[in-house]
C-alpha cells in the first residue's frame, strides 16, 4: 500500500519532508496521551513503506537490421500490481472534546515530535529514528511536517549510506512505525480501509488491519489472508496543526473556502513473528501519542 499516491490539491503543504504510507491499528487501541519533554534534533528517515511505487522501464524491444535478421524480444516485464484505494478518514472532533491531559514520556524514553503538525509521541530505550551519520537510534528528534520512521532495536545499526533501504526484506526482524501528517481529504493506496470507532492516546481514531506479502522489486505490499506480514493502519485528528503554506512561505487557499483540517497518518507493520511479538510495545509507544498545544 503506498499513502503517497493521494488526491491533493495542496500536497505542498505536507511535503516540506516527505510524506509515507500508513497502515493501520484494528486492536482497538484506547489509550491515554502523554510524552513531554525537549526535543533538539531535526531529521526525515526516507525509508519506503509497504506500497506501490512506480515499476522500473521495461525493456524495449530492438528492430532488426535487416529483413533476415531475427526479430529482438523485449525481456518479460512483470505488470504493477493494481492496488485499491482508500479514503483515509480523519475523525473530528467533538465540539465539547477535551484533550488528553500531558504527561512526561516515561524514565529513559525518548521524544520525537512535530513543531508544524503538532504533536509529540515518546519512544522506548533502543527504538528511534536512523541517525544517517551512525546507523545508530536517534530520539529527541523535531520535526517539521515531517514523516517520522520509527524501528525497534532489532533494525539497528543500520548500514550507513541506506537511509533509504527497504524495510520489507523477507528475513527482516525488525517493526517499523511511521508518523505521517496528512490533509484530511486525501486517499491511500492499498492497505486496508480504517473505520472511524478505536481511539488512540484518548482521540478518535479510524483504524483496521491486515495481513501482506511484500513485492521488492517494487516494495509494494499486496494484501492476502495468508499474508506473510501484518499492516496495522491508523489516522487520528491533528487539532494544533498550524496551517500549510507553499514552497515559499505563502498560505495555501482552501478549497471552497473550507477551513483546512489535518490528520496524523500511523502506519504500523512487520513479520507476522515480529508483529505478535511487539504488539504490547506498540500499544505502550502509541499510548505516549500528544497533541502539542
Amino acid at each position: 500500500m503506498n499513502p503517497r499516491r493521494w488526491n491533493l490539491k495542496w500536497v505542498a503543504a505536507f511535503a516540506a519532508a516527505a510524506v509515507v504510507g500508513a497502515v493501520g491499528v484494528v486492536l482497538v487501541l484506547t489509550v491515554m496521551g502523554g510524552g513531554d519533554g525537549q526535543a533538539t534534533a531535526q531529521s526525515t528517515d526516507r525509508t519506503p513503506t509497504p506500497g506501490a511505487t512506480d515499476a522500473p522501464p521495461s525493456p524495449q524491444a530492438t528492430e532488426p537490421a535487416s529483413e533476415t535478421a531475427a526479430t529482438a524480444t523485449a525481456a518479460p516485464v512483470r505488470n504493477k500490481p493494481e492496488l485499491p484505494t482508500y479514503a483515509a478518514v480523519v475523525p473530528t472532533l467533538p465540539p465539547d472534546f477535551i484533550l488528553p491531559e500531558k504527561r512526561p514520556c516515561p524514565t529513559d524514553w525518548g521524544l520525537i515530535s512535530d513543531d508544524m503538525a503538532g504533536y509529540g509521541i515518546c519512544v522506548p530505550p533502543g527504538w528511534g529514528m536512523t541517525d544517517e551519520d551512525t546507523g545508530e537510534p536517534m530520539v529527541d528528534v523535531v520535526l517539521h511536517y515531517g514523516e517520522a520512521h520509527i524501528y525497534s532495536p532489532e533494525a539497528f545499526p543500520r548500514p550507513l549510506g541506506h537511509a533509504a533501504e527497504a524495510p520489507l526484506d523477507p528475513e527482516a526482524d525488525f517493526l517499523t512505525i511511521v508518523l505521517f501528517p496528512i490533509p484530511a481529504d486525501v486517499t491511500v493506496e492499498g492497505g486496508c480501509e480504517a473505520k472511524v470507532g478505536g481511539t488512540v492516546a484518548g482521540l478518535p481514531a479510524a483504524t483496521c488491519e491486515y495481513r501482506f506479502d511484500p513485492v521488492p522489486a517494487w516494495d509494494q505490499s499486496i494484501a492476502s489472508p495468508s499474508g506473510t506480514w501484518t499492516g496495522l493502519r491508523a489516522f487520528v485528528p491533528l487539532p494544533s496543526a498550524k496551517p500549510p503554506t507553499g514552497p515559499n512561505g505563502e498560505p495555501l487557499p482552501a478549497p471552497k473556502g473550507e477551513p483546512r483540517s489535518a490528520g496524523l497518518g500511523i502506519s504500523v507493520f512487520a513479520r507476522n513473528e515480529v508483529m505478535a511479538g511487539l504488539r504490547d510495545t506498540v500499544a505502550d509507544i502509541l499510548a505516549t501519542l500528544q497533541i502539542l498545544r
